[in-house]
C-alpha cells in the first residue's frame, strides 16, 4: 500500500487516502504457489476469488530484486504515514529517538509539543523533533484477568 492524496470537498482540502501500489496483484511466496493454485480451483473457498496468474503454462517466478523498486514505495508510503500521526509527551518524561539519523539517542521532553513536534533535552541541547521520531521505554503494567 501507499498513501497518496487528493482534494475532496467544497473547500478543495487534501485529504491522505490509502491505494495500492501495483492494483489487482498480490505477491506471494513462491514455496506458496502450489497451495493458492488449489485454492483458485475450487468452486467454493472461505477467500475471496482470485485467480493465478500463468505464463506459457507455468506459474512465473519473481526474483526479490525484480520487486524491489515497489518494496521502496511501499516502505515511502509507511513513514508517511507514521510522519502524520501525532504523539503525546508529558515534559520530563524520558524518550528516545527510534529512527533516523538521531536513533538511539535519549532524552527528556522539556516542553510539550503540538502532537506533531516535541522540544527534548539532549545532553543539554534543546531540539525540536518530530513526534513520530520518538518511543519511550516505558512499560506499562496490565492487569492480570483473572
Amino acid at each position: 500500500m501507499q498513501t497518496l492524496t487528493r482534494r475532496h470537498g467544497p473547500a478543495r482540502g487534501r485529504v491522505e487516502y490509502a491505494a495500492p501500489i501495483m492494483p489487482t496483484f498480490v505477491f506471494a511466496r513462491a514455496d506458496r504457489r502450489n497451495e493458492l493454485a488449489q485454492i483458485a480451483a475450487q468452486p467454493f473457498s472461505e477467500h475471496p476469488s482470485f485467480s493465478v496468474f500463468r505464463y506459457l503454462g507455468a506459474i512465473p517466478t519473481i526474483a526479490d530484486a525484480e520487486i524491489a523498486e515497489a518494496r521502496r514505495v511501499e516502505e515511502r508510503g509507511q513513514r508517511a504515514a507514521r510522519m502524520g500521526q501525532r504523539k503525546a509527551f508529558t515534559i520530563g518524561q524520558p524518550v528516545t529517538v527510534t529512527e533516523g539519523p538521531g536513533a538511539g539517542l535519549s532524552g527528556e521532553v522539556v516542553k510539550d509539543g503540538d502532537g506533531k513536534f516535541v522540544l527534548v533535552a539532549f545532553a543539554g541541547i534543546n531540539m525540536k523533533i518530530g513526534s513520530w521520531l520518538l518511543g519511550t521505554d516505558t512499560v506499562q503494567d496490565t492487569p492480570i484477568a483473572a
